[in-house]
C-alpha cells in the first residue's frame, strides 16, 4: 500500500520541521541569530493513467493525467536574515548592524562571518568575539614605543603618535586584526607651524572684530608692542583689545598666550583703513606681560611683535603688515600665517627652537590678485558700534576671540566607543578623541546562501558569493549602533503555531498508518487458512 509510505515521508517530514522549530525556539535569545524556516516539497508521484490531447476526428476530449503521490519531503531549509530587534546595553564593546552585512572575522585559517556584536578585548589588545575569533577592519597608521622617561612610562605604557593618514579604508589588502593596547597613551602634539602653508585649519586661528574708532592709546608712543619693561614700573599701559590662547610644544607643556592689540591710525567711522599693532606675550602661571623679548629660562615674556596690520575700508584685512621679534611674515603677505620662531636661548639664536607655531588672522588682500580686497575670514577692521559719552568719548566694542588652537599634552586611553560607521574612537585623558581603528563590514550579493558554522558563524560558499569588505553605512552596509547588541529573530508565536502544526502533521501521519494497518489485518484475515 502507498498509504503506508506516503505517511512514513510525511512522519519523517514532520519530526525534521519540529528539528527546525526547536532549534529556533532554543536560539531565541542567541545573539544575532537568524532562525530557520523549513519548506516541503511532494516527492515523485505513480501515474495512473496517461494524458491525452483532444481528438477532434474520433469525437474526444483532452484526457488529464491520474498520478498518485507518493509522499512529501523537505524542500530546503531557508535561513531567514531579517533583522533582530537593537537591544541597548550600555557595554561599550557591543555593537549591533542596523541594515545589512556581517562583521568579519579571523579564526584559524578561515574567514567567517557574524552578526553577533558582543565583542571584547583580550590580554593583548585583540578585538575579539565571544570564543575568541580576531575581529578584522583597518588600524591608523601609527608608531607605537615606549615613552621614556614619561609619567607614563613608570606604569609599562606605549605611546600612540599618528604618523599618516588615520584610515586607508580603500585598500582592502590592509584589512587585518583591530589591536587595541589597553595601557596606550597618547603622545603630545605641538600646535602646528605652518609658514607658507595653505592649510587654514591647523596653529591657532584668531576672528573677532577690532574696532576701527578705537581712540588713540595715550601711552602709544612709549610702549607700541608691549606693556613695560622687565621690572620697570607700570606705565599705565592697557591694550585695546586682547585674546588669551593656550599652545603646545612637542613635549606638550603648555603655554598660555595673550594677543594685545593696539590702534595705530584712527579712523573714527570708517572713512579710511584702520593701522594695528599687535604684542604677543607668554602668560603661563599668571605671568604679567612685560615689553622684555622672550628667551627660555630668562625673565621676559615677550614672545614675538608685529606692526602695519591693516584692515581696508570694508574691514577685511588688507595686509599683515611686518614682523618684531620671533616672527616671519612671508613676503608679499601671499598668505594668511604669522610664523613664531621661539628660540631655545638667546634671541636670534638658530636652532635648536623650544617649539614653533603659527597664528593666523585671515586672509589679507593680495595685490593684483583678484579680490582687490582681503576677505572676511578671521580678524576684521570694522566701525564696531560703540558708544560716545556726553563728553565727547568714544568706547570701542571689540569682540575679538580665538576661534581655533591645535596641540595637546601627553594622555592616557580613558575610554573606546564606536561610531556610525564603524569606527572605534578612542578617549584619551587630554581632551582628545580619535578614531584609531575602523571595523570592516562584509556584504553579500545572496545572504541566504551563507552556511551556519556553529558559534553565530556563517562561511561563504559558491551560491552565496565572496564578501564584498567595506566600510558600515556605505555601498548598501548598514549603519553601526555602539552599546547595542542584534536580538535573535525568532517570533515566538510564529514557532509555537508551527510546533503545533507539526505536532498534528505527525499525528495525523501516524493515524493514516494505524488506518493502513488495520486494512492489512482485514484483508489478511480474510484469506482462508491453508
Amino acid at each position: 500500500m502507498s498509504a503506508l509510505g506516503a505517511s512514513i515521508s510525511g512522519l519523517q517530514s514532520s519530526q525534521k520541521w519540529l528539528d527546525v522549530i526547536s532549534n529556533n525556539i532554543s536560539n531565541s535569545n542567541t545573539v544575532g541569530f537568524k532562525s530557520g524556516q523549513l519548506n516541503f516539497a511532494d516527492l515523485v508521484s505513480s501515474s495512473i493513467t496517461s494524458p491525452s490531447g483532444p481528438d477532434a476526428a474520433a469525437n474526444l476530449g483532452g484526457i488529464n493525467p491520474s498520478q498518485l503521490g507518493l509522499g512529501v519531503t523537505v524542500g530546503s531549509i531557508q535561513t531567514i536574515m531579517s533583522e533582530g530587534a537593537i537591544q541597548t546595553t550600555g557595554v561599550v564593546t557591543d555593537v549591533a548592524i542596523n541594515g545589512s552585512g556581517f562583521l568579519t572575522v579571523k579564526s584559524g585559517d578561515s574567514s567567517l562571518y557574524t552578526r553577533a556584536g558582543n565583542l571584547t578585548f583580550d590580554q593583548a589588545g585583540n578585538l575579539t568575539t565571544s570564543d575568541g575569533g580576531l575581529v578584522q577592519g583597518w588600524e591608523a597608521a601609527t608608531t607605537v614605543t615606549p615613552l621614556a622617561g614619561s609619567v607614563a612610562a613608570a606604569a609599562g605604557d606605549t605611546s600612540l603618535t599618528i604618523t599618516g593618514p588615520v584610515l586607508n579604508t580603500s585598500n582592502v589588502s590592509a584589512v587585518g586584526n583591530i589591536v587595541i593596547p589597553q595601557n596606550l597613551v597618547l603622545a603630545p602634539k605641538a600646535t602646528s607651524y605652518n609658514a607658507n602653508s595653505s592649510v587654514k585649519d591647523q596653529g591657532v586661528i584668531l576672528s573677532g572684530n577690532l574696532d576701527n574708532a578705537t581712540p588713540m592709546n595715550p601711552v602709544a608712543a612709549l610702549t607700541p608692542y608691549g606693556y613695560v619693561a622687565f621690572g620697570a614700573a607700570s606705565n599705565g599701559y592697557v591694550p585695546d583689545a586682547t585674546q588669551t590662547f593656550t599652545t603646545y610644544d612637542s613635549l606638550g607643556n603648555a603655554h598660555v598666550m595673550e594677543m594685545s592689540w593696539i590702534q595705530t591710525a584712527n579712523t573714527a567711522g570708517g572713512a579710511a583703513p584702520a593701522k594695528w599693532n599687535w604684542s604677543l606675550n607668554d602668560i603661563t602661571g599668571g605671568k604679567t606681560p612685560n615689553g622684555s623679548a622672550w628667551v627660555a629660562g630668562g625673565p621676559g615674556n615677550q614672545v614675538a611683535t608685529g606692526t602695519g596690520v591693516v584692515f581696508n575700508a570694508d574691514g577685511s584685512l588688507a595686509t599683515l603688515g611686518a614682523a618684531g621679534i620671533n616672527a616671519t611674515i612671508p613676503a608679499g603677505a601671499t598668505t594668511y600665517d604669522i610664523a613664531l620662531n621661539l628660540p631655545n636661548g638667546a634671541v636670534g639664536t638658530a636652532a635648536p627652537y623650544l617649539f614653533n607655531f603659527s597664528i593666523n588672522i585671515g586672509t589679507p588682500n593680495i595685490p593684483g590678485v583678484p579680490p582687490t580686497l582681503g576677505l572676511r575670514d578671521g580678524m576684521t577692521g570694522d566701525y564696531g558700534n560703540g558708544t560716545t559719552n556726553t563728553l565727547g568719548v568714544y568706547t570701542p566694542v571689540q569682540t575679538a576671540y580665538t576661534k581655533l588652537v591645535d596641540g595637546y599634552p601627553e594622555g592616557t586611553l580613558t575610554g573606546l566607543s564606536f561610531n556610525s560607521t564603524g569606527g572605534v574612537s578612542a578617549s584619551f585623558s587630554n581632551g582628545q578623541n580619535l578614531v584609531i581603528a575602523q571595523l570592516a563590514i562584509s556584504t553579500f550579493t545572496n545572504p541566504d546562501g551563507l552556511s551556519r558554522v556553529g558559534g553565530n558563524y556563517y562561511a561563504a560558499t559558491a551560491n552565496s558569493g565572496l564578501g564584498q569588505i567595506g566600510t558600515a553605512g556605505a555601498n548598501g552596509a548598514g549603519t553601526i549602533q555602539g552599546g547595542a547588541l542584534e536580538g535573535s529573530n525568532v517570533d515566538l508565536t510564529v514557532e509555537l503555531t508551527n510546533m503545533i502544526l507539526a505536532q498534528r502533521m505527525f499525528e495525523s501521519n501516524a493515524k493514516v498508518i494505524t488506518t493502513a494497518s488495520s486494512l492489512l489485518s482485514t484483508l489478511i484475515n480474510a484469506v482462508p487458512a491453508q
